[in-house]
């Protein structure tokens, strides 16, 4: 009964970090490609060297752009905490400082390998003559989408430890048959007030 209620050994700071921060780079990293190849690309028309005036329609792009990442790392932020919660043994403020550190690094992984992807797809073009219409490239403008990642995996992680019963986080209650203990049925009651 005593190696039932046991803890599993605990591993380092430095590896707990090191392999939920690679792990979340790497997944956030294949966000951002799925950004790169999903993001639309917004078409100019050129103007003087260098300047380019959107067409009719065309500036909200950017906004879906934003839109696109956001969403996915909305998502990264829903799924990875879960999956890192599963980790019994390591559950508690160590882990979640790995969460929130994996989420920022995995949300500027993602905006550097989305921006690199959409640089494939959509070239720029070379001194394009006045006139013309060309196609540029989406991009992420605005930093604040670093946030979206990490705040949902801070949130997540705050719902599964306050839906955990247990004051360590790490452990359910054993099921009874787990604790090789007999139960015997209640001893009967007697009660005064029935009639023989």
């Amino acid at each position: 009964m005593s190696e039932l209620l046991e803890s599993p050994p605990r591993h380092s700071t430095r590896r707990v970090m090191a392999v939920v921060v690679a792990i979340s780079v790497a997944l956030s990293a294949l966000g951002g490609m799925l950004w790169g190849l999903l993001a639309p690309a917004q078409q100019l028309l050129v103007v003087a060297q260098d300047r380019g005036a959107a067409l009719t329609g065309e500036s909200l792009h950017r906004f879906d752009a934003i839109a696109i990442f956001s969403l996915v790392s909305f998502s990264l932020g829903l799924v990875l905490p879960v999956g890192w919660w599963l980790w019994k043994s390591e559950r508690g403020a160590r882990l979640f400082a790995a969460i929130f550190v994996g989420a920022l690094t995995g949300s500027i992984a993602a905006i550097v390998v989305g921006n690199a992807i959409a640089a494939l797809r959509f070239p720029k073009s070379a001194d394009p003559v006045v006139g013309s219409i060309v196609t540029v490239a989406p991009s992420i403008e605005t930093p604040l989408v670093l946030i979206v990642q990490a705040l949902t995996a801070s949130l997540v992680v705050l719902l599964l430890a306050a839906m955990n019963p247990n004051d360590n986080l790490r452990h359910t209650d054993p099921e009874p048959d787990d604790l090789d203990v007999e139960f015997y049925p209640p001893p009967p009651s007697f009660d005064s007030n029935r009639a023989d």
